[in-house]
C-alpha cells in the first residue's frame, strides 16, 4: 500500500520516519522529557546531559582507562575524565592542540583542557625515568573540567580556600614561577590553576579543601605522590648540577690562586738563584755557608713543584667535573624534551 505526504489522514496513522544522528536524537529526547517532566532547569543547563550521553557513547582505550586506574579517580572523577574525551597525541599534531609560546623556554606543555570543545589533550610521554608525569597532567586536565562544570557560588568558595593554599606556597620560587607564567598565559584563570595545582602537587592541605577533592580522587596522595616520584628526577639532577658548579667554582678560584702564588714563587726563585749564582761565583759563601743557602733553594724548588703538581690534579678534577655536568646537563636536556618543552601560542587555550 502506498502512502502520500500529503494526505493527513494517512500522515497520522503511519507517519514516515528518518534515521537522524545518534546524540542528537538522545539528547533531543532527554531535553523533551525533562522539558515534560517540568525540568527546565536542564533545558537552561544542557552540559550535564551532553557529559552523559558522551560518557554513554565514549570508550576509552587502553591508555585512557589506565589512567584513570592509575589514579585511582573517583566514579565522579572518571566521569568528568571520560566526558573530556581524552586525546594522547605528540609532534606536530600536539603542538596543534596544545601549543605554547616559543619566549617561554622554561617551561613545557604536557596538557591542555580547550575549553569550547570540553576536550582534553595530553602529550605522550614515553621517557620511562618520567613515570607518572602523564598521569598527573590527566589528573590536572581532570581538575580543569571539573571547574568549568563548577558554579559560581562554588568557585568562590573554592577561591577563598584555594587563595589561603597560595599564601603557604608563595615562598617557593618554582610555584610562583609557575604561577606568574600562567598569569601571563591564562589571564583571569588564577584560581582554575590554583585548583588543578593544588589538587595534584600538594600533598598537604587543609581538610576542607581535602574534603573536596575526594569528590574526584579515591586517595590524593596517589596523585601527589606521581607528582613527587616523576619530579624527583629534576630534583636530583638539579642537586648534582649545584654541587659540580659549587666544586667548579671552587677549583676555579683555587687553581687561579695558587697558580698566581706558583708564577710569583718561581719568578722570586729564579731571581734568587741568580743572586746565589753571582755570590757563589765571588767566593761569597763559606762551604757551609754555599750548602745552606744551597738547600734553602731546592727545597723552596720543590715546595713550587708540589703546588704546580697540586695545581694540575685540581685542573684534571675541574676538566672531569665540567665533562660531568655536561652530562647532566644533556640528560636534563632529554627529560625536558620529554616534557615537550617549546609550542606556540594559540587563543583560547589552558596550557594547564
Amino acid at each position: 500500500m502506498e502512502f502520500l505526504d500529503d494526505d493527513p489522514a494517512v500522515a497520522q496513522k503511519r507517519p514516515r520516519h528518518r534515521r537522524r544522528n545518534t546524540l542528537g536524537t538522545l539528547l533531543g529526547l532527554l531535553i523533551v522529557g525533562a522539558l515534560t517532566a517540568g525540568g527546565i532547569w536542564v533545558a537552561n543547563n544542557p552540559q550535564p546531559i551532553i557529559d552523559r550521553v558522551t560518557v554513554w557513547q565514549y570508550e576509552p582505550d587502553p591508555v585512557i582507562a589506565a589512567h584513570a586506574e592509575r589514579l585511582q579517580l573517583t566514579e565522579h572523577g572518571r566521569f568528568l575524565y571520560f566526558a573530556s574525551t581524552p586525546v594522547v597525541s605528540s609532534g606536530e599534531t600536539f603542538s596543534e592542540q596544545c601549543p605554547i609560546d616559543h619566549n617561554e623556554q622554561e617551561f613545557g606543555v604536557l596538557g591542555c583542557y580547550v575549553h569550547a570543545e570540553k576536550t582534553i589533550f595530553l602529550f605522550d610521554v614515553t621517557d620511562e625515568r618520567l613515570d607518572g608525569a602523564e598521569e598527573v597532567v590527566a589528573a590536572h586536565e581532570m581538575l580543569h573540567a571539573a571547574w568549568d562544570r563548577t558554579g559560581e557560588a562554588e568557585k568562590e568558595r573554592l577561591g577563598t580556600l584555594l587563595e589561603e593554599e597560595f599564601a603557604r606556597l608563595i615562598d617557593d620560587p618554582d610555584f610562583s614561577a609557575r604561577m606568574e607564567f600562567y598569569s601571563r598565559h591564562s589571564p583571569g584563570q588564577r584560581a582554575n590553576e590554583l585548583h588543578s595545582i593544588i589538587g595534584t602537587e600538594v600533598a598537604e592541605i587543609s581538610a576542607e579543601l581535602e574534603e573536596y577533592y575526594s569528590r574526584y580522587f579515591a586517595d590524593r596522595a596517589i596523585v601527589t605522590g606521581l607528582h613527587s616520584s616523576s619530579h624527583a628526577v629534576f630534583v636530583d639532577l638539579q642537586a648534582q648540577a649545584d654541587a659540580i658548579v659549587s666544586e667548579l667554582e671552587q677549583l676555579k678560584a683555587s687553581v687561579e690562586s695558587d697558580y698566581e702564588r706558583y708564577t710569583t714563587g718561581y719568578d722570586q726563585l729564579n731571581g734568587d738563584i741568580k743572586v746565589f749564582n753571582q755570590r757563589a761565583q765571588d767566593g761569597f759563601y763559606t762551604e757551609q755557608g754555599f750548602a745552606s743557602a744551597r738547600s734553602r733553594l731546592l727545597t723552596r724548588g720543590a715546595e713550587l713543584d708540589a703546588l704546580y703538581a697540586s695545581i694540575l690534579k685540581r685542573v684534571e678534577r675541574h676538566d672531569a667535573l665540567a665533562a660531568q655536568l655536561k652530562t647532566v646537563n644533556e640528560t636534563s636536556a632529554q627529560l625536558q624534551r620529554g616534557l615537550n618543552i617549546g609550542g606556540e601560542v594559540r587563543a583560547e587555550v589552558d596550557p594547564g
